[in-house]
Formats: C-alpha cells, structure tokens, sequence
C-alpha cells in the first residue's frame, strides 16, 4: 500500500483548464481505507451522500483519479465512489498465498465485498476495461441492488493488438529516472491529450523509488502454466471471452456501453455485438475518445452517463 496525495487541487485545476473542463467548482474528494479479503483497498469518496450512489472501476494500470475530471462534473447529481482494485493506486496488493488464485475470480469477490462494505440500497456500477469486465461479472451474479450498468469500451470481444500496445507501453516505462520522462512517453504513446492533464494522471498513478519513478501498479505477472504453448494460451483466452459472454447476456440491468471512437480495444463490430446480445443496452459512442474515454473525453462521457441515467433514474 502507498500513501495517497493530500495536496493536489491546483494540479487538478491544470489539468482540467488544460482541457477547458469549466466544472462548477474544484474539490477533492475524502480518501477512505477498508480491509477486504486480506486486501487494505482505498477509495475515494466525493460527497453528497444523499444522491444517487455511482460507484467507478477503473482499467488495468490506471487507479481510482483517472475518474477525477469527470467526477468533478458528476459529484452535484450523483454520490460518486470511486475504488483502487487490488493491486492499483494506492490500495494493496495480491497476498502471496493468493497469488495462485485467478485473478479475476478475486477481483469480482472485491467488488461483491466493497458494495456490501458500503451498503447502498441502490447503485449504479460503471467499470472502464478491467473494471468494465469486473462489473459485467458482477451484474451478472449480484443484480438486486443494482439500477443501471455502465461499461466503459470494452466487450467480450477485444482487439489484442492495441492490448498488445499498452502493455508494451508500461513495460517500456517500468522505471525512469525523472518523473518528466513519463510526462514526454505519455505525450508520445496519446497524442490527443494535452501534457497538463497528463501529469495530473500520473501524479496519482507513479511512486518514487531509489533510481527514479516506476507505476504504482503490481507488478508481478501471473507465470504461464510451465508447457504451455501459444494455441493453448489462445485457447484460454477464447474460453475466457466466451464466459464473459453469457455473463453479458444474462444481464437484465439496463446497460449503457460507451465505446471511443478511436479506441483500439474495442471495435464497432464488437460493441455492436455486445450490445445487440443484451436485453436492454443502449449503445454511445464518443467522439474523439480511445480505450481510456474517461480521460479523453470526460465532459462527452458525463452527459451520455447523465442522460441515460436520468432517463432511467427520473431524475
């Protein structure tokens, strides 16, 4: 577990005119610890508890502040609760005597615990990538206490090669020595987003060490099953989309997809698909956005996510 920042509203207010965000006002949300399956998990809590809870799961390598910009324009409408998943941010990771357990099975029995650690009636669950994939398995489980889904450019069916890209994106940058040098490869690897807004992410994402910076990500990798070739990873892999699937036709919530324009995970064929399979999705896409919409385009997502919520909240 890392320390999270106390001090970062005037990066945040950078990062937001950077990108001409105009929200109603700059706050920081309260940073809030709990202990759950071995795991101390810290989150943010943005206030007004009185509205419509909307709990956020962000992607694989980002943490709970990749939602900040948005949040900032969602928190006057919705009691917005944003979680660091295991092993991200400033929450712990894996137990050794876990290690050996799927990750995504401990990853939906984290959501199921955190939900029931807040205890909210009634939700609204919104992952982005790897929290899209742990919120559609968590609608398909757990549904009583939830009022809508949002799943944030991700489907069963994804383009491995821009998976492929980011990974080698954060292997390229494991450790550098000056924090800037993140800034300039986070400029080079998204181009469309303005370095100010990039810095306010990565303040939140990196952690010092002795020869420099490195993500605060885990990063130890699960070790593939000694003789196991490349068909048989394959393999895996289409067993693995083809649960994620049924799970995402077995969902009855009313579902809003959000797919970037320009992402390279997620393809019109495929979100068409996924959303084609559901009993009620409505499927949005946003211009301009790549696999990380929150933070390409936050203000587009905030008005699709609050149209399709007060249509199906009344509010």
């Amino acid at each position: 577990m890392t320390t999270a920042l106390t001090d970062y509203l005037d990066d945040m207010r950078a990062g937001a005119e950077a990108i001409e965000l105009n929200p109603p006002a700059y706050v920081t949300p309260e940073d809030r610890w709990v202990e759950l399956n071995g795991v101390s998990f810290h989150y943010l809590d943005w206030g007004n508890a009185h509205l419509p809870h909307l709990v956020l799961l962000h992607g694989g390598s980002l943490t709970a502040h990749t939602w900040d910009m948005a949040s900032l324009l969602l928190r006057d409408r919705y009691h917005v609760v944003a979680l660091d998943q295991r092993g991200h941010g400033d929450t712990g990771w894996t137990p050794d005597d876990q290690l050996d357990q799927d990750n995504g099975d401990l990853m939906l029995e984290d959501t199921r615990a955190f939900i029931e650690h807040l205890g909210y009636d009634h939700l609204t669950l919104c992952g982005m990538s790897m929290g899209g994939m742990n919120s559609i398995r968590y609608a398909a489980r757990h549904p009583a206490r939830l009022d809508a889904l949002v799943v944030v450019d991700i489907a069963p069916v994804t383009m491995r090669a821009g998976i492929v890209e980011m990974e080698q994106f954060r292997q390229d940058t494991e450790t550098m020595s000056k924090f800037e040098d993140f800034i300039e490869r986070a400029v080079h690897f998204n181009p469309q987003r303005k370095p100010a807004h990039l810095k306010y992410s990565l303040l939140h994402s990196l952690k010092p060490v002795d020869d420099g910076w490195t993500w605060k990500q885990d990063h130890r990798r699960r070790v593939v099953p000694e003789g196991m070739t490349k068909e048989q990873q394959q393999e895996a892999r289409e067993l693995r989309s083809g649960a994620l699937a049924k799970d995402v036709e077995s969902i009855q919530t009313p579902t809003l997809l959000l797919r970037g324009s320009i992402s390279k995970i997620l393809s019109e064929e495929a979100a068409d698909a996924m959303a084609a399979s559901m009993a009620d999705c409505t499927h949005v896409v946003i211009e301009g956005a790549g696999h990380s919409v929150q933070g390409d385009q936050p203000a587009a997502m905030v008005a699709a996510i609050d149209a399709f919520l007060s249509e199906r909240l009344g509010g």
